[in-house]
């Protein structure tokens, strides 16, 4: 699914940052620093030369005075990127001079200030010190403020990648775009999470993962004796055995496999319910459907034992990575390399945690179905026109009901449990538009709640799912508040809000979730598909258990 042939875990440590390590590379950017004291902007190189032991200061002489102003520096805050990921430090001598200095062939001297004592961007100036032209900052987030015939263009840097020859060759072509650098615009990360399910969560076949590169250049007697020393009282040798078969049929004869067939996996071992302990990394059993929700709820699972393997195979900047892993995308090239030269593995986390599981009734999504009609023909026309049109594949009425109620629901969970918004997750299981076999479509969400910093949670979650009561009441009180937002009625009627006008009734006071907690940045959500709006209760799937609450 990635192309990567292994993952690598980040090292962690106890010694609370006293042992210092090379493991992971470091580079300063922005290499602009502005000082506010002389409010003078130097390069960390001319900082760095001016004092070799302490580089947070502005020890540069004065050319005036002689003097030193030992203000202490910081980053500048503005910088330029591209939608091909490209990034450089802000050219204020540019800004200001439209080419360069005409007073000097050297780099001028740049000074930043306000007037009159405001913070606001309309009164921040860029002024140079050797010719004494000056420059508002205004106009600098202008969409075309870098183009037109005598324009800035993007000079195809990565400051990550320091080797000139990595970096991309001459201009890219885009235009650039001002961005403060602690924008959440300058770095979207492109990761790719899977749950760790049977069989190869099992320990039998992690322990064949981790050996299996020594055991393949093995005869048979050599294989069986190097398997013996390292069975252990859970792990029989017959069990190695099977397992060493198992990942070798999966690695040397398996083509690569697809998203929706990963979805797919994960959606059966979760439907089966009942899995015991001894299946390593997952442990799941069915629980009672609460008894106002049968008509609607097919099947509850408690994962009292959950793993998720994430893996960063890069980050965008200005957009978000839509998702997909078709390299023949043409927003493929958007996603910025991690290294300098391609690797065969990319860095990876393993998160532990507990979940719920909700397999939604087929006749009742059916009925649904047919009640709102063409309702959101609209929404799937918006999503071919954004820049997430690569998941096209993903809608579906089913998805944006299911994606609803999974946020509803994790907001109903933070309000009552004491569970912050951020900290749970969810999965959508829902059709692929396109998926490589006709078996039953799935209809499923997982809410689960994992960190790498602890084996599983305190089991909040799997004390709510168990008891068919409590878990009841959360979701009556959820569908309850599903039916108001103080937002209303601009929110239940409209028709086009969000990112690209890819959400219906769904702002930040009824359906939104942190970015961390959804798997699609919060679009494809509608808060009526779930409760119905007043006029029309049939348009939500449970409106009309909404009104008898």
């Amino acid at each position: 699914l990635t192309g990567a042939k292994y993952f690598l875990e980040p090292k962690t440590s106890n010694d609370n940052g006293k042992v210092r390590t090379k493991d992971i590379p470091a580079y300063v950017f922005p290499e602009l620093l502005y000082c506010p004291k002389c409010r003078r902007i130097v390069t960390a190189r001319e900082a760095a030369n001016a004092n070799p032991v302490k580089h947070d200061k502005c020890c540069l002489n004065d050319e005036k005075t002689g003097n030193r102003c030992n203000g202490t520096l910081v980053a500048s805050r503005f910088i330029v990127i591209c939608e091909n990921g490209h990034m450089e430090d802000f050219p204020y001598s540019w800004w200001i001079h439209g080419n360069k200095c005409c007073t000097s062939d050297k780099p001028p001297r740049i000074s930043m200030y306000n007037i009159e004592n405001r913070s606001d961007i309309d009164s921040l100036f860029v002024k140079c010190e050797n010719c004494g032209r000056t420059r508002g900052m205004a106009g600098a987030f202008a969409p075309a403020a870098f183009g037109g015939e005598n324009g800035y263009p993007c000079g195809g840097n990565h400051p990550h990648l320091k080797d000139k020859h990595l970096r991309d060759e001459g201009e890219c072509g885009h235009p650039l775009k001002t961005r403060l650098r602690s924008s959440s615009g300058v770095y979207f990360p492109v990761t790719m999470g899977a749950l760790s399910i049977p069989p190869w969560s099992r320990e039998a076949v992690k322990i064949i993962e981790k050996h299996f590169a020594a055991l393949l250049y093995m005869d048979d007697d050599g294989r069986r004796g190097y398997l013996r020393e390292l069975t252990t009282s859970r792990v029989s040798l017959e069990r190695l055995l099977d397992a060493y078969e198992r990942v070798k049929t999966r690695k040397e004869s398996a083509p690569p496999r697809c998203e929706s067939e990963i979805y797919r996996d994960e959606y059966d071992i979760l439907s089966q319910g009942d899995v015991g302990n001894e299946e390593g990394d997952y442990s799941a059993f069915s629980a009672e459907i609460p008894r106002r929700f049968e008509d609607f709820f097919e099947r509850v699972t408690v994962v009292d034992k959950l793993t998720v393997i994430e893996a960063l195979m890069g980050f965008t900047r200005l957009k978000p990575w839509g998702g997909g892993n078709d390299k023949n995308n043409p927003d493929a090239g958007r996603i910025v390399p991690l290294s300098s030269s391609p690797k065969d593995w990319l860095p990876a986390a393993q998160l532990r945690g507990e979940g719920i599981f909700i397999r939604f009734r087929g006749d009742a999504l059916s009925s649904w179905k047919r009640a709102i009609g063409n309702r959101y023909e609209k929404m799937s026309e918006q999503l071919s026109n954004s820049c997430l049109r690569s998941r096209e594949d993903r809608f579906s009425e089913e998805y944006v009901l299911l994606h609803t109620f999974a946020h509803l629901l994790i907001r109903q969970l933070s309000n009552e449990c004491g569970y912050s918004a951020a900290s749970l997750r969810e999965k959508i299981y829902s059709a692929f538009s396109n998926p490589k076999d006709d078996s039953e479509k799935m209809r499923g969400i997982l809410i689960y709640l994992a960190s790498s910093d602890c084996d599983g949670s305190l089991g909040g979650l799997i004390s709510i799912a168990r008891n068919p009561e409590r878990f009841g009441s959360i979701l009556e009180n959820m569908l309850r508040k599903a039916q108001w937002c103080s937002a209303d009625p601009l929110c239940i009627t409209s028709m086009g809000q969000g990112f690209d006008s890819l959400n219906y009734s769904a702002c930040h006071d009824c359906v939104l979730l942190p970015e961390t907690s959804c798997e699609f940045h919060n679009v494809l959500l509608d808060r009526a598909s779930v409760a119905g709006t007043p006029e029309q209760p049939r348009l939500g799937l449970m409106g009309e258990l909404s009104g008898t609450l």
